[in-house]
């Protein structure tokens, strides 16, 4: 594989198209406890082996016969060097390789160039053999190779972008072995040379997500308002398996403004008019949400999702920027997901204080430096 990860015409493999980032739930229940049957996170103890080179990896360490259960364990998610592997390094507009190997573009270190190898073992719930089967891999850092059952499933050099995998040719009954390969430097480390930290591993969180027959792959929301802002159309674009119906409801303080139904398929579009809806701005923002309801043939409902919708309008007019008719100046500030007690692995807590320390200072807009 290392060829591949030297390549820097191969970015990705097998990684499923990007899409609308929602959480999918089995019934209007589940939405309402905000807990899913649809997915199972496999955050938690990794067993885990480091090199600091491809040369210095275990070889055939995915193969399905090969028992890891004695290596070290890791947290997931976590970088190897908050772990005790590697250390990380602050570095501005030098290669982190820099006076340590004379290396050409087309190539990667070999000399230091750490190999995280992780494996997770699991067993699928009975209702999700012979089902649909992801795992979704929120961020892994810089490039990583994946198996399942000693079978090649794919690769992805995507670090701050999810990469989602189908798993269903080869999960099976029982124990399944999951491992990945992950590199420090691949050959997209050549265009990533910012100030800040370098870490590398699984960083964000893993999940399993079984995917119905009858399934909502994409949904795009759009509000368009008028000139005077006393009216609005909302555009929804459905992208689903071509079996089953979709029923949609926008609410307002939990009373239904509009609703409809639409067959599902590739690419399904609805509108509906909002009358005087209730304008959104940094300083007041304002939500409505709107609750998808996917069905199959026999009416049966498969999944439940929500999404909070904003409606407002933004415009240039003679050089100036407009919201909602308005002149805004936005203060911005620019931000990194870090914490220095642990990296770039930041919990919901240091967000919300993250967040709410800006609001304090007045600030309406951030620029999620670098990603």
């Amino acid at each position: 594989r290392l060829e591949m990860v030297k390549d820097p015409e191969i970015f990705k493999e097998n990684v499923l198209p990007a899409h609308a980032d929602f959480v999918t739930y089995a019934t209007m229940d589940e939405l309402q406890e905000k807990a899913s049957s649809l997915r199972i996170s496999l955050n938690g103890m990794w067993k885990f082996h480091y090199a600091k080179n491809y040369r210095a990896v275990i070889d055939g360490f995915e193969k399905e016969d090969y028992d890891c259960n004695f290596w070290d364990d890791i947290r997931v998610p976590a970088h190897m060097q908050m772990e005790g592997y590697d250390i990380p390094a602050y570095i501005n507009v030098q290669y982190p390789w820099d006076g340590h190997e004379d290396i050409e573009l087309g190539e990667i270190p070999t000399e230091f160039n750490p190999v995280g190898s992780y494996v997770k073992y699991f067993v699928l719930p009975k209702n999700w053999e012979n089902e649909e089967v992801h795992v979704v891999f929120d961020g892994v850092e810089s490039g990583y190779a994946l198996w399942l059952n000693g079978k090649y499933v794919g690769y992805s050099e995507d670090s701050f972008t999810p990469s989602e995998f189908d798993l269903t040719p080869f999960v099976k009954e029982g124990v399944n072995k999951l491992s990945l390969m992950v590199f420090k430097w691949t050959s997209s480390s050549w265009m990533e040379d910012q100030d800040f930290f370098r870490f590398s591993g699984i960083y964000r969180d893993v999940f399993l997500k079984l995917v119905p027959k009858a399934h909502l792959d994409d949904v795009k929301v759009r509000t368009l308002l008028n000139d005077d802002f006393t009216e609005a159309e909302l555009v929804l674009t459905f992208k689903g398996k071509e079996t089953g119906t979709i029923d949609y409801t926008l609410y307002r303080n939990n009373h239904p403004v509009v609703k409809g139904n639409v067959k599902s398929g590739a690419e399904v579009n609805a509108s509906d008019k909002v009358v005087s809806p209730v304008l959104w701005s940094a300083e007041d923002p304002q939500l409505y949400q709107l609750v998808l309801c996917v069905k199959n043939d026999d009416g049966e409902v498969t999944e439940v999702i929500e999404q909070n919708v904003g409606f407002r309008k933004f415009e240039m007019k003679d050089g100036i920027m407009l919201l909602n008719g308005k002149r805004i100046v936005f203060k911005g500030v620019n931000r990194h997901e870090f914490s220095c007690e642990s990296g770039r692995v930041v919990s919901a807590e240091e967000t919300i204080k993250d967040i709410i320390t800006m609001k304090q200072n007045n600030i309406n807009a951030i620029r999620t430096s670098h990603y």
